[in-house]
């Protein structure tokens, strides 16, 4: 290699070597960046990311009316629900009350039917020949014979068993104004004025001249020709019947205490009891036709 080239080539490794060193300097201050600069920079950079919806404008007054309106609507439509329901459970329970009522009255017209019989058919031939053996003059055997066979028998006490189990529990609970139908709740009405007046004034009437009756059997008449001693026994047969007393003065009175049971079991309890069975029998054939039951 020439003397020529060997001084180029040495040239161009010492260019070589300074561009290098150059290059590997550190950055000077003037050329490092600015601090505001960065950040600024940064937070254009991060605006772009900002949600499409952050910015809002003003509501108007139509927002806040819709926004009433349809939390109105809510609290509205939830009391009418609530309304509904309380409606339905109510006319159940009135339902239910008169399907127990409807039983009530059913029991009740077949007892009063019942004693209705029963009067015509026993107590009325008994009071009324039982009156007029104890009026009788003279007490031969065969009218004491009759006594024992009658009297004895007239003062059978009078029983009549009303049910109340719906109309009690309606008026201890306060459910009575569940009945919406007036007609149904008048005929309830009436219904029950004759049973407390037949129950509460006719009936014990008619108990306490049972009783007086009764005490004045049981000093006339001697119990022990009776079966098991008792008057509503058969009597002994192969026995001679004697009276405890013969004073006319306490017969009369009896057959009077009897007149006057004939005259109100016969009288105001049967006509009482008639009018209830008619008015139990109307009030049957109403509830079942509002209610539609059977």
């Amino acid at each position: 290699m020439s003397e020529e080239n060997k001084n180029t080539e040495q040239e161009n490794q010492e260019e070589f070597m300074d561009n290098s060193s150059s290059s590997m300097k550190e950055p000077t201050v003037e050329n490092a960046p600015e601090p505001e600069q960065s950040l600024n920079e940064l937070n254009d950079n991060m605006e772009v990311h900002h949600h499409p919806h952050a910015a809002h404008g003003k509501k108007t007054w139509k927002a806040y009316f819709w926004e009433f309106l349809m939390l109105f609507l809510a609290v509205f439509c939830g009391f009418l629900a609530e309304y509904q329901l309380e409606h339905m459970i109510e006319r159940d329970r009135e339902t239910q009350y008169m399907s127990s009522m409807l039983d009530d009255l059913k029991q009740d017209t077949a007892e009063i039917n019942n004693q209705i019989r029963f009067i015509s058919e026993y107590f009325k031939p008994v009071l009324k020949k039982s009156v007029a053996v104890l009026y009788s003059e003279n007490f031969s055997d065969s009218t004491i014979k009759e006594m024992y066979d009658t009297v004895p028998k007239a003062i059978r006490f009078f029983t009549l068993a009303i049910q109340d189990n719906a109309i009690t529990q309606l008026k201890n609970s306060g459910n009575l104004r569940l009945i919406r139908k007036k007609g149904i709740t008048d005929s309830l009405a009436k219904y029950w004025y004759s049973c407390n007046h037949l129950l509460n004034t006719l009936v014990p009437g008619y108990e306490a001249t049972r009783f007086n009756s009764k005490e004045l059997v049981y000093s006339l008449f001697n119990l022990h020709y009776f079966e098991n001693d008792s008057t509503g026994g058969s009597l002994r047969k192969n026995i001679s019947l004697k009276l405890v007393s013969e004073d006319k003065a306490q017969f009369l009175k009896l057959g009077n205490n009897i007149s006057n049971l004939n005259s109100q079991l016969t009288g105001a309890i049967l006509v009482r009891l008639k009018d209830m069975n008619r008015k139990a029998t109307d009030l049957i054939a109403l509830i079942e036709r509002e209610y539609h039951l059977k």
